[in-house]
């Protein structure tokens, strides 16, 4: 890529970072989010995982920790969900679940529709396509693995589990532009801007 395209994508990314017309998390919030799920992480609840097959459908895995498999729909949900302001504990989490009002998927299909011990869609109001925008997460969250979701090491699924799902690895572009939230220069800037504002804004006490 030469030196004076990769500078200009750097100047978009930053020019994006520090629009204030770019959809943004509350510090408050998003750090009670990002929380939030590392104690869904540490607790006996299910993990979500981003992966092809029956979404909604749980999985037994090899250390007895119960997965389930769902598209880009958790993602959406918890970025709205944070970016409305709303806080949840874990034992609101265990509710949702119980309730089947946690999504996993945008839209169920064929098969899905009978093997899916959770059914529920994400709804309009809570995905931000809805709106018009793209979520994109900083960190990379795919697995890149043949190797079966429930022989994976559980600290990779984890690990994937909370960079799918924490608001401070996520942020939005118009879905016009939805290829701008996949370059790399673009991202580094996203980064950086948000360490700097984490940096600058009042911190909470750890939850």
């Amino acid at each position: 890529m030469p030196d004076e395209i990769s500078q200009a994508l750097r100047r978009i990314g930053a020019i994006w970072a520090a629009s204030p017309v770019r959809p943004r998390i509350g510090f408050d919030v998003k750090k009670h989010w990002d929380a939030l799920v590392e104690q869904w992480a540490a607790s006996d609840l299910p993990l979500i995982v981003r992966r092809s097959g029956v979404r909604g459908n749980p999985i037994r895995h090899a250390s007895g920790r119960t997965i389930i498999l769902a598209d880009n729909s958790p993602s959406q949900w918890a970025f709205t969900k944070a970016y409305d302001g709303a806080e949840f504990s874990v034992e609101d989490i265990r509710g949702l679940l119980a309730a089947e009002r946690m999504p996993f998927a945008m839209v169920l299909k064929g098969e899905e529709k009978q093997k899916s011990a959770f059914k529920c869609t994400l709804d309009r109001l809570d995905a931000v396509n809805t709106y018009r925008w793209k979520l994109c997460h900083i960190h990379e969250v795919g697995l890149k693995s043949r190797v079966p979701t429930a022989e994976l090491p559980l600290e990779r699924l984890i690990r994937h589990f909370c960079l799918l799902l924490r608001p401070s690895n996520h942020f939005l572009v118009p879905m016009a532009w939805s290829g701008v939230g996949e370059v790399p220069e673009v991202i580094a800037e996203i980064a950086q801007f948000e360490s700097a504002q984490d940096l600058t804004s009042p911190k909470i006490a750890t939850l």
